[in-house]
Formats: C-alpha cells, structure tokens, sequence
C-alpha cells in the first residue's frame, strides 16, 4: 500500500497585501538633523578640501598669510588692498570687468605687456576714448585713480604687482619695482589729462 500522503489545508487567514506606509516625520527630521551637523563639520575641518590644508589651519588663505613673505609677496598684499578699495568696483574681483563699463583686466595685453610702462600711466592718470582690449573695443573714461588718492611710487608698483601678477585671473606677468614705477611717475606727475590708446601705443613698453 502507499503510505498516506497529508494534504496540508489552505490557511484560512487573509492574503498579503501591499500597501504605501508613510515614511516618519521623525526620521527626516533626523536626517535633516545629520545633514546640518554633516556640513558644519566639513566647513570647520575640510580645509576647502585641500590637501595641503590641515590641523590647526582652518583654509589655504589661513596658510598662505602665515608663510614667510618676502618683498614681492609684500608688495602684491599691499597692492591688492588699493584694488579692493579703489578698483573692484569696476574691474570686478575676478578681473574679469564689466560690460560697457570697464574691460577686463584679466589676460589683458595692456596689463601683460612685458614692461610695466602704459599700464603704469594708465594708473595713474586715467584713460579716455576707445581702447581695443582681447578684441574688443571699449569707450572708457576711466578717471586719474593715482592722481586723486595721491598714490606714490610704491603704491603703483603695488597695485600693477598686483593686477600683473595675480595668478587667480592666470595673469603672469613679472613684478614692477617701486623704482620703475618712480621713474615713470617723475614723467606724468604733472599731467592733467587722461591718456588715449593712441598715445600709450606711442609709449614703449618697458
């Protein structure tokens, strides 16, 4: 005989079901929570995450001021505190200007000449007229910003250091000296006019 084979009885509760269940509010408040704490950590500690930032130094800038400065990091320090207060307004921090105000000063051939001589005057007194700037005309009538805030040779070499060399808008050009900028300054100190493109073509570069 075959054993007997047990059947097993169809059970007599419900059937599954799928159903949407909504999410706690407490577990976004959580994570909202987690999210806040996340990012406030990585604002102290990260170092804008760069390798070369860490303990106790909260940023590059952080490590950057307390590096041994010699005359020329001096100089560019001094002439980026003249173009925040003189010359950001138009120009922009990022060099880049602004349209139908001022042109750029970033990738500039008038401020990467290899001589410091037009950017130097421009400085000092001014520019007036149509000037061609990376293939684009502009009509300036950029005031005399070393005449007026009294600017000495120094204070130019500084500023043109600045706008010269700073690498943030890829601008490499060499450092100018306070005395090359003296130099310049005992010729156009007495100026009373703006200068045109026309005339600072006719000015050597350096």
């Amino acid at each position: 005989m075959n054993p007997e084979v047990k059947t097993s009885k169809p059970s007599t509760g419900s059937e599954p079901t799928v159903r949407f269940v909504p999410v706690p509010a407490l577990l976004f408040l959580l994570f909202g929570v987690l999210f806040y704490f996340g990012q406030l950590y990585l604002d102290r500690y990260s170092g804008g995450f760069n390798a070369k930032v860490y303990e106790p130094y909260k940023s590059w800038k952080m490590v950057q001021d307390l590096q041994p400065k010699g005359a020329g990091d001096v100089l560019f320090a001094k002439g980026r505190k003249i173009y925040d207060t003189a010359c950001v307004a138009c120009h922009q921090a990022t060099g880049l200007g602004a349209v139908g105000i001022a042109p750029p000063l970033a990738g500039s051939e008038w401020v990467l000449a290899e001589g410091p001589n037009r950017i130097l005057r421009i400085i000092y007194s001014g520019l007036s007229g149509p000037i061609t700037v990376k293939g684009v005309q502009y009509s300036l009538a950029m005031p005399a910003m070393g005449h007026d805030l009294n600017l000495s040779a120094e204070d130019l070499a500084a500023v043109a250091t600045f706008i010269r060399g700073n690498k943030e808008w890829a601008n490499s050009a060499s450092p100018v000296t306070p005395e090359s900028a003296k130099a310049v300054l005992d010729q156009v100190k007495d100026r009373t006019t703006q200068w045109s493109a026309e005339e600072l073509n006719a000015v050597p570069v350096k």
